[in-house]
């Protein structure tokens, strides 16, 4: 019975530390850029959609969010990016479109489209693309 709680105490701490270790050490691209995980967004944690950093809790994506007339639930919005790539780029951080896959200037923003009405209460943006694949 000994063995069997040691086995299963293994197996947890285990799994607990290559949770955190995706969480805190990303995996690097070719390049030395931050790769996102394949479903986008970490639990608990979001990406910045240009640079594909992880964000902190204290950390905020810039956006401009555009008002709308009517009964309409989303909106357009321009996201500039994040305290890593915005408004001066770190070193090793590479600014890209997630749409394109080419490289956002920094004077540039994607385009989005931001719902508000959503079934979690949330709002919820879908990302357009950059000034050269999306010109609206």
């Amino acid at each position: 019975m000994d063995y069997l709680l040691m086995g299963l105490a293994a197996v947890i701490i285990i799994a607990a530390l290559l949770y955190f270790k995706r969480i805190y050490f990303p995996a690097k691209s070719a390049n030395g850029a931050k790769k996102t995980p394949a479903h986008g967004v970490a639990p608990g944690f979001a990406n910045c959609p240009i640079c594909g950093t992880m964000l902190r809790p204290s950390e905020n994506i810039v956006t401009k969010v555009f008002a709308t007339t009517g009964q309409v639930n989303d909106q357009i919005c321009y996201i500039y990016g994040c305290p890593h790539c915005f408004p001066a780029c770190q070193p090793g951080i590479t600014r890209t479109c997630p749409v394109c896959h080419k490289a956002v200037e920094q004077k540039q923003y994607l385009l989005a489209r931001r719902f508000n009405k959503t079934r979690s209460g949330t709002p919820h943006v879908i990302v357009n693309g950059c000034g050269n694949c999306n010109r609206h």
